[in-house]
């Protein structure tokens, strides 16, 4: 499989790098990363990488990336990476590649690619990204390097998540030997502004309890009140985390942009991706998300949830 990605890398002079919408670290760290392989390997190659870049998350990353447009009137490779399905593609462009390669580490659902490289044990897109630059002649760069680690990092928790086996510390350790700066890193990902304290009295403060079930909700209002985009909003959810009574905890975000309300989904034991299936979402086995066509879907929700917990 190694070897066939890159054969096909080869084959082109465009290749455009795509990923999921609304983008977390390990959707930008695949991206970038992947990025950083072929321009580390392939200089001359025209590399795009394709999506919206509005994220706060970007600034995390040290790719020098050149963000120009894709042109498609020439035969463009795609790699569309940490991305289950078609429809979550950030920028449906990717239809005009003559040819997709997929890398993905979510259940598959759909292999969309001519070459589909899925692995749903894997802890992330990046740390596939990772067992292809150790199985191949392909090069990185430092800063390509920590792009993947913050990716590991971000879908890992830090390497506490289920997921995380002796595979992805050996691709932390290859990381780590192209000499990143990990303590850097972290304080990139985790160092805090005093105005996030508002948020975490928010929540704390407002949090509801339904069973065994634990979930906080930010209206628009909310979110312009505490300063915090709807994507960090979600980020929050894992506040709710470690509390023994709590199977299930969630963050509920309005987006006025889709006219609708997002849902990250957590739990230790429970299966939460086969109740987000059932609510425009999915994703793994403990940890999802879904879409509320209105709150008032959340009763829908809960009776769900409580069902699962109770099978």
């Amino acid at each position: 499989m190694y070897d066939k990605i890159v054969k096909k890398i080869e084959e082109y002079d465009d290749i455009a790098i795509y990923r999921h919408i609304n983008p977390d670290f390990d959707a930008f760290g695949s991206q970038f990363g992947m990025y950083d392989l072929i321009k580390a390997t392939y200089p001359d190659k025209n590399v795009y990488v394709c999506g919206e870049f509005s994220s706060e998350l970007v600034a995390k990353y040290d790719v020098l990336v050149d963000y120009r447009d894709v042109n498609y009137s020439k035969d463009v490779l795609g790699i569309v990476l940490d991305t289950a399905n078609q429809e979550r593609i950030d920028d449906q462009n990717y239809k005009l590649c003559k040819e997709i390669i997929k890398i993905d580490h979510h259940i598959v659902v759909d292999s969309y690619g001519q070459i589909n490289f899925e692995d749903s044990t894997a802890s992330s897109a990046s740390q596939l990204v990772v067992d292809l630059y150790q199985n191949t002649k392909l090069q990185i760069s430092k800063a390509g390097a920590g792009a993947l680690y913050l990716g590991i990092i971000g879908d890992t928790a830090r390497f506490l998540y289920r997921s995380t086996d002796k595979r992805t510390f050996k691709a932390a350790s290859a990381l780590i030997e192209t000499g990143i700066d990990i303590v850097s890193l972290y304080d990139r990902m985790y160092l805090k502004k005093a105005k996030d304290l508002n948020v975490n009295k928010f929540i704390l403060n407002n949090y509801h309890v339904d069973g065994n079930i634990a979930y906080y909700i930010l209206t628009n209002e909310d979110l312009k009140m505490l300063e915090i985009s709807r994507e960090r909003g979600s980020d929050y959810v894992n506040m709710l985390s470690g509390i023994e009574e709590y199977y299930i905890w969630m963050a509920i975000t309005e987006n006025t942009a889709d006219q609708n309300w997002r849902v990250s989904l957590r739990s230790r034991k429970y299966p939460v991706n086969k109740v987000a299936e059932k609510y425009n979402g999915g994703g793994h086995l403990l940890a999802s998300g879904a879409k509320l066509q209105n709150i008032e879907q959340l009763d829908d929700l809960l009776r769900d949830l409580k069902e699962l917990i109770n099978e």
